[in-house]
């Protein structure tokens, strides 16, 4: 049996007599053992993430975008779906796809510079509260964000670390799931006017349409 004398910085294990990275073997049991203030729970390395009520959130936009226009996407509580592949499979990859549950914790709105008719979104805190399809192969635990596009990052740099991109462009990555449809991988892959980006169309459409009435 191997020993070693570690240390930990920047998310990488380094062996303190080489100074190189170790690699551990996935599925294989270790035993790490260190003073009882070594070992930092969970709640002590997250972010603290406090969402606004609906007033709160539209007061804070207000005052943050005075030269923009501002449409809501999505209320607070509203449950959205996502996936997210890997390229290829390594070893320790049971799937090369999965399916999460998304919730935004705040209103979401979307932002458009006057006349410009570009909307973006907003940042809105959200959480990652659940995966429905694929093996992770432990446990899979909830992860917070500030925005859409952070909380797709936060996910593939937790559980697929450098398998895959962190960017994703969340208006046509998220998906409003029906009130009768049970969320599955592959209603994702055939429900296209379910996203994101469909409503922003929408409201695209409707914001000129009042433009050329007036």
């Amino acid at each position: 049996m191997k020993n070693y004398e570690i240390t930990f910085k920047n998310g990488l294990i380094i062996d303190k007599k080489t100074g190189k990275r170790l690699h551990l073997k996935p599925f294989e049991t270790y035993y790490l053992q260190g003073d009882d203030d070594s070992f930092l729970l969970d709640d002590y390395v997250k972010d603290d993430y406090e969402p606004l009520n609906s007033e709160e959130k539209l007061e804070f936009l207000q005052n943050k975008y005075k030269k923009f226009e501002l449409a809501p996407l999505a209320p607070n509580g509203t449950k959205l779906i996502f996936r997210i592949g890997l390229g290829k499979r390594s070893q320790e990859d049971t799937a090369s796809e999965y399916l999460f549950e998304a919730i935004i914790q705040e209103d979401l709105y979307i932002k458009n510079k006057f006349k410009s008719n570009s909307w973006s979104l907003c940042d809105c805190v959200c959480k990652c509260t659940e995966l429905l399809e694929g093996d992770l192969g432990f446990p899979f635990q909830a992860i917070e964000a500030n925005s859409l596009s952070e909380l797709f990052a936060n996910v593939v740099s937790t559980y697929f670390n450098k398998k895959r991109s962190t960017a994703c462009n969340a208006f046509k990555t998220y998906y409003i799931l029906p009130k009768d449809k049970a969320p599955s991988l592959a209603w994702y892959k055939n429900a296209k006017g379910s996203n994101l980006d469909t409503k922003r169309k929408a409201i695209k459409i409707k914001q000129k349409l009042n433009t050329i009435r007036k």
